[in-house]
């Protein structure tokens, strides 16, 4: 099979509202003829994301998040403080025989796993919640508000904490999955920890542009192992006139 192309733009650091409306009109915009879309961005201030189906009166429930802007994501699961994190989007336009509904799992397992693969090459206690011990509490009645606070099986997990979580949106133009790669605890959310504090360390150092490189590389190896994908670099204006 020939390999199909895939498109990686990493965006400078945008507002709330901008990387959204980027994220949407990506997937709004999706043909066929399109690649495979990997975007890389950060957030010009510390930002609160909900997911889809969240209201925004249920932050009052958490400490340190009333203060900070806020936006919608189109995908769902918890509310994300962005802040010392790498996030990512993928879309992957619809082409003949691919399902209209429903969310791809495969696609949040091989991102995850492959992450799982490099961060255990340096000496991180790596896995998919699904094989830890470190569940939520049977006596909780909801879920909790952010997403860093709640586990599904293939959410990915150092230790006892929560790095990377990723949700999906599927319209029938293709489908849109979100990802943040939490790196340092923000002072909005200091019960939950970032990569950084915990206790390896790595070659890669303490910053977090350090680290962006890696994220990209185990970003398109995780897509790898579902498409076979020609990635090049590209900008937002190829596709969009934004």
């Amino acid at each position: 099979m020939d390999p199909i192309p895939g498109l990686v733009i990493l965006d400078p650091p945008l507002s709330g509202p901008r990387n959204m409306e980027i994220d949407d009109a990506l997937l709004k915009n999706a043909r066929p003829d399109w690649p495979v879309v990997l975007r890389i961005y950060r957030w010009e201030v510390p930002t609160l994301s909900l997911g889809h189906f969240q209201q925004i009166e249920e932050r009052e429930s958490s400490q340190g998040l009333m203060q900070l802007p806020w936006v919608r994501r189109r995908t769902g699961g918890g509310a994300i403080v962005h802040d010392r994190e790498l996030t990512y989007s993928i879309v992957l336009p619809k082409r003949d025989g691919q399902p209209t509904k429903g969310h791809n799992e495969a696609l949040y397992r091989a991102i995850h796993l492959q992450f799982v693969h490099e961060l255990g090459k340096q000496g991180w206690d790596a896995k998919l919640a699904e094989t830890c011990t470190c569940k939520l509490s049977p006596e909780q009645k909801s879920e909790p508000f952010l997403c860093f606070s709640r586990r599904s099986p293939v959410d990915l997990i150092v230790g006892r904490d929560k790095i990377l979580g990723s949700a999906q949106r599927r319209s029938v133009s293709g489908l849109l999955q979100h990802g943040s790669f939490l790196l340092q605890g923000s002072e909005s959310t200091p019960q939950l920890p970032g990569l950084l504090d915990l206790e390896v360390r790595s070659a890669l150092g303490n910053g977090i542009a350090a680290w962006q490189n890696f994220f990209i590389a185990t970003l398109k190896d995780g897509v790898d192992q579902l498409l076979q994908v020609r990635w090049q670099n590209g900008k937002l204006l190829e596709l969009l006139d934004l």
